[in-house]
């Protein structure tokens, strides 16, 4: 496949693979303690937000590893990164203005970093693997 369709495909595939696998996890979650969400469809309770950040890290591995594998070898791959990630940080953004009060404040700042935190180490990760693999 052209790399250039497998960069675009990798760049549309990060949001959507999040989306499929974040935020059925974290209803679920939420849905076992109704009593603690609030009605924005949040929560304050510090050990669920704690679980709901846990739940977000593990979908932002997979994500990175995903999208790493699907951009294969690019002689433009750490801008492509770059730009996976300002995009996920974009999208992230406008969500959580919109949800602002449905968490606690320090919950937002610590999604954004764990974007950031969650996409590198999945990327590294599946650059680690790629040569154990052939």
């Amino acid at each position: 496949m052209r790399t250039a369709l497998r960069e675009l495909i990798a760049i549309i595939s990060l949001p959507l693979l999040y989306g499929v696998l974040c935020l059925p996890m974290t209803s679920l979650l939420l849905a076992q303690y109704p009593n603690e969400v609030n009605r924005f469809g949040g929560t304050h309770n510090t050990g669920l937000v704690i679980a709901i950040e846990c739940l977000q890290l593990i979908s932002l591995i997979i994500c990175g590893f995903a999208a790493r594998m699907i951009a294969g070898a690019s002689s433009r791959l750490r801008l492509i990164q770059l730009g996976m990630t300002l995009e996920m940080l974009a999208i992230a953004v406008w969500v959580e203005l919109q949800y602002w009060d449905a968490m606690p404040f320090w919950h937002h700042f610590v999604f954004f970093t764990l974007i950031i935190l969650g996409l590198a180490m999945g990327s590294a990760l599946a650059d680690r693997w790629q040569p154990a693999r052939s």
